[in-house]
This record gives structure tokens, C-alpha cells and sequence, in this order.
């Protein structure tokens, strides 16, 4: 991480100086493109439990099939939280060792 320069503009007021860092370079295509393959995998498993569900119903109710929709977000939620839980997990290995 490059250090923060600070500017001084007028008598007392001091702001950062941009970093130059652009989303591009932040947010990897990888990532991008394994969000998107969700979004569209959560789509044609909502089309195909609506279709499903239309044939056993006989109407066009949304149920459990419009969680499909929220394919993404669970993913990055139970993701975040077993990615947290090994960390932790770790952390707490480290500390028993040393003492």
C-alpha cells in the first residue's frame, strides 16, 4: 500500500492526495465473471422451479423457487463466513501455541 500525501491547500487545511486507484484494478474479471455465472445459473433455476411449480400448482404463484434469485448473495454470505470461521480458526491455533 502506497503512503498517503497530504496536500496543503490553503493556512490549516491539509486533504489527501488521490491514489490513482481505479475499480479495474481493485475488482478482478475473475471474480466478475463467477458472479455473473451465478446470476444467470439463479435465473434458469427460478425458470425452471416456475415451470415446475406451475405444473404441480396450476398457477403461477412464486414460492421457494424465487430464492434461487438470491443465488449470489448466499454465496458471497457463506463464503464470507466459512472464510471467517477458518481465519478465526487459525487465529486461535497461533495464540495456543505461543502461550
Amino acid at each position: 500500500m502506497k503512503p498517503i500525501a497530504i496536500e496543503r491547500h490553503r493556512a490549516g487545511q491539509a486533504r489527501r492526495k488521490r491514489q490513482g486507484v481505479y475499480l479495474r484494478e481493485r475488482v478482478r474479471l475473475a471474480v466478475i465473471a463467477k458472479y455473473a455465472a451465478l446470476t444467470l445459473a439463479g435465473i434458469m433455476l427460478f425458470r425452471a422451479g416456475q415451470a415446475r411449480a406451475l405444473t404441480e400448482r396450476g398457477c403461477a404463484a412464486v414460492g421457494g423457487e424465487g430464492f434461487t434469485l438470491l443465488l449470489p448473495a448466499f454465496y458471497f454470505l457463506i463464503s464470507r463466513a466459512v472464510r471467517d470461521l477458518i481465519e478465526d480458526a487459525q487465529n486461535e491455533n497461533c495464540k495456543n501455541r505461543r502461550t
